[in-house]
This record gives C-alpha cells, structure tokens and sequence, in this order.
C-alpha cells in the first residue's frame, strides 16, 4: 500500500474504533483508500466525499465484495444511516468545511457510545509549530529513504507516483491548532485534541451512552 502523511496515522485511527461496533462513516473519503481499510476490518461503511472525480475513483479502486456505499454529496445534504455510526472518521477534510459545524454533523452522526476521530492539518502559528515541523523532518526523511531502499531491493515500482493524487481537492489549513482547540472545546466539549508529526493533529470524541 503507497505510503502518505495520512495512512502513516491509520494505526492511530484505527485504534480509536469501539469493539462491537458494525457500521462506520468516513467524512470526506477521497479516494476511499481508508473506507476500504474499515470495511476490511468487517465494519458497513458509508462514504461520503463532495467530488465526483473522488467518489468514482473510489468506486473503481474498491472490489464489490467490500461492504463500502459510496456517496456523491456535500457532507451537509448527505443521506446518513438514522440509527448513528460506531465510528465516524474524516481524514484531512474537515479544513476544506466550517469547522464547528461539521464537528456537530459528525458528533450528531454516532450511536451512543460511538467515537469520532478527526486527522487533520492546521495552519503553522508560532515557534512551537515551527518546532513541530522540524522534529517531523527527521521522521519524515527516515521513512522516505526506507521504502526507496525497499524499493530499489526489491524492483517494486514507487506507486505512491504511480498512483498520484493529482486530482485530490487540495487547500490550505486555515485555522491554528490554538483555534482548533477553542474552537472543538466550545463544539464538542469532551473531545481530546492531541498534536502529531508531519504537520497532522487527531481530535477523538466518544458520544455519551
């Protein structure tokens, strides 16, 4: 599987799924690269993305014995499942959305007991940030000359070129991940913000039973 800033956090998301759960919701699925990732774990998962170009392509990479329904809609006209999701996850989407709102839409979207975890991007802000970022260089490099040695070991083609994400919707953070936290404090009170490398952060809510 092509390596990104975003699957190197799918072991962190995924850890966040509650046992017992059968259906999940991915907000903003892209290529519906994570939504397959779910429904191989045995979970139903709707899939919800506003470009068309994204939902089709997701359509063609996912085989039809994965239970994935995908969904061309904006994430406020989507058709949800009325009885909630055990887990509900959005991947580097929520900045291209109103922030408060779209957490609320997606909190509203859980089963008693279910969880909601956000991977995002925010804005760089301060020294802090700029720490952050450097400390995610060393990380970031190490990685990056580990499977370009595995490749040129082993003659597999670098796919995450191959495969590309010219035609993913692109925009930058707007928000910092000091507003981040007023902001998911004042929409979803409870949620836990936690900062991560490469310019990425995790914010996990757990609906009330």
């Amino acid at each position: 599987m092509p390596w990104d800033h975003n699957s190197h956090y799918h072991g962190h998301l995924l850890r966040q799924v509650p046992s017992g759960r059968s259906r999940a919701l991915d907000a903003g699925c892209g290529d519906g690269r994570f939504a397959r990732v779910l429904a191989q774990r045995g979970l139903t998962v709707d899939a919800v993305d506003a470009s068309a170009e994204m939902v089709e392509l997701a359509r063609r990479r996912t085989p039809a014995r994965l239970p994935v329904r995908y969904q061309h809609a904006r994430l406020e006209e989507a058709e949800l499942a009325p009885e909630g999701y055990g887990f509900v996850s959005a991947i580097a989407s929520v900045h291209h959305m109103p922030f408060g709102p779209t957490l609320e839409r997606l909190a509203r979207a859980l089963e008693p007991g279910g969880t909601l975890a956000v991977l995002g991007l925010y804005r760089e802000e301060g020294w802090e940030d700029l720490a952050a970022s450097l400390v995610a260089l060393g990380p970031q490099w190490g990685i990056g000359l580990g499977l370009r040695a595995a490749r040129l070991a082993t003659g597999t083609p670098d796919l995450v070129r191959m495969a590309g994400h010219a035609d993913m919707p692109m925009r930058e953070p707007g928000m910092s991940l000091r507003e981040i936290g007023v902001a998911a404090a004042r929409h979803l009170p409870g949620a836990r913000l936690r900062r991560l490398l490469m310019w990425r952060y995790s914010l996990v809510y757990t609906r009330p039973e």
